[in-house]
């Protein structure tokens, strides 16, 4: 992280504490709107054979996908680990690039500073969570999954239409089932505080003490937003 970046982050940080007294913690609305959100949702999963997957091979003894990009499934040896044992095997996911998590940020007179949070479900999960404002692997991105849209605020995050870069750092992936990812977490101010971006019912602003509410909240919360927000 730049010297720009530490600056950007420890006036962030004076903002938020100028709205300690002022701003609404109270997460009713938001566990509201997600609750309808979570009644409109469609998307189904299940598990199924590796070997029936569309768009993926198994082939010797990795899983990949078609166009080499997003993620592959290999195995690992590790010796001379100081931990329970201290060699094994296993499988691990290997991506040739990481992604990026953004939160975007705006300042406004009548709610302080806020962050934009993402109501959506993952593959893997149960059910709607708040995540990051965007999240994207290069894969992503390249449009490697054959559609023809890019992540949602694409624009606005990678290329900073409207927007200004407030902070950026780099974190690895969880070591135990990433081989060596590392994904850059970001912050990113939006100069419109109104921007009709942010207008989709899928996105919900928060402050700081509403987002470490919901945190205290059963499977709510992605990850990365604790990731992400843990620069400030």
């Amino acid at each position: 992280m730049n010297t720009t970046h530490y600056k950007n982050l420890e006036n962030l940080r004076k903002k938020i504490d100028t709205y300690k007294d002022s701003s609404n913690s109270s997460i009713i609305k938001l566990l509201a709107k997600r609750k309808i959100l979570q009644k409109e949702e469609t998307m189904e999963s299940k598990l199924y054979p590796l070997e029936s997957l569309k768009d993926w091979k198994l082939n010797k003894g990795k899983i990949y996908h078609k166009s080499n990009q997003f993620f592959s499934v290999v195995g690992v040896k590790i010796k001379n680990a100081k931990r329970e044992v201290s060699k094994w095997e296993q499988p691990i996911l290997k991506q040739p690039h990481g992604g990026v998590l953004a939160f975007l940020v705006r300042e406004t007179k009548q709610y302080g500073v806020e962050f934009l949070l993402c109501l959506r479900s993952e593959p893997g999960d149960k059910n709607i969570k708040f995540c990051p404002s965007f999240s994207a692997t290069q894969s992503n991105m390249n449009l490697a999954h054959g559609g023809k849209k890019r992540t949602e605020l694409y624009d606005t995050i990678i290329k900073n239409k409207g927007a200004k870069i407030i902070a950026k750092s780099a974190h690895n992936e969880e070591g135990a089932r990433f081989w060596r990812k590392r994904n850059e977490n970001w912050l990113v101010f939006l100069k419109n505080p109104n921007d009709k971006i942010t207008k989709r019912k899928h996105f919900v602003w928060a402050n700081i003490w509403q987002i470490k509410k919901l945190c205290m909240e059963d499977c709510l919360i992605n990850t990365y937003v604790k990731t992400i927000l843990f620069m400030i």
